[in-house]
């Protein structure tokens, strides 16, 4: 972890696991909808509460393309949206404080998930205090998958994903697909 040391090396700063469901593809036009997010150590042991947060919009003033109208309505985020009174800047304050708890130094915490930069253009343009605590780097589980797609495909039909398009669920399956690539591929003695 991070806790108070300036001299902490990269490799044992917490992973700041994030997932964003918007309303199209375009940070500059499109809304954050909901967000999650869970902190994890470099062994992938969850640190603290997962987070989840609906953020409330007049559902009738969001422009949603085909493809998130449908889906959000499947899953039910679009009446948690209505429902919810929770606002942007409420969401970035409470998952900002979460992280500095955990890492007060700015730019040490690396987020993580899959797709990781779609997450991080919207977290810029709509959450910036937040993204500017987190690190450059970042880990995308999303490139692992593609190389296993090109190296292991055999194993790689042996992991079973949802896609349930709810932030909370898509953080925790990011993290159960890291630890699954983790457990085919990377040899434990390799990480001391």
């Amino acid at each position: 972890m991070c806790v108070q040391q300036q001299s902490v090396s990269m490799h044992k700063a917490p992973l700041v696991w994030i997932d964003v469901e918007t309303t199209g593809l375009e940070p500059e036009k499109d809304n954050i909808l909901e967000i999650a997010m869970i902190l994890t150590d470099g062994e992938l042991s969850t640190i603290g509460a997962a987070e989840n947060m609906v953020i409330g919009h007049r559902t009738d003033q969001l422009a949603l393309n085909e493809w998130a109208l449908a889906s959000h309505r499947r899953s039910g985020l679009m009446s948690a949206v209505a429902r919810s009174t929770t606002t942007l800047p409420q969401a970035e304050a409470a998952l900002l404080a979460r992280i500095q708890g955990v890492c007060p130094t700015p730019r040490r915490a690396v987020l993580a998930g899959n797709n990781v930069e779609f997450d991080r253009r919207f977290l810029e343009r709509h959450m910036p205090a937040l993204a500017a605590h987190l690190h450059f780097r970042s880990v995308d589980v999303s490139t692992v998958n593609e190389l296993a797609k090109r190296w292991a495909p055999a194993t790689l039909r042996r992991l079973r994903k949802q896609f349930t398009h709810r932030a909370l669920n898509d953080v925790r399956e990011s993290i159960r697909e890291l630890q699954f690539y983790q457990s085919q591929f990377i040899r434990r003695d390799d990480l001391k």
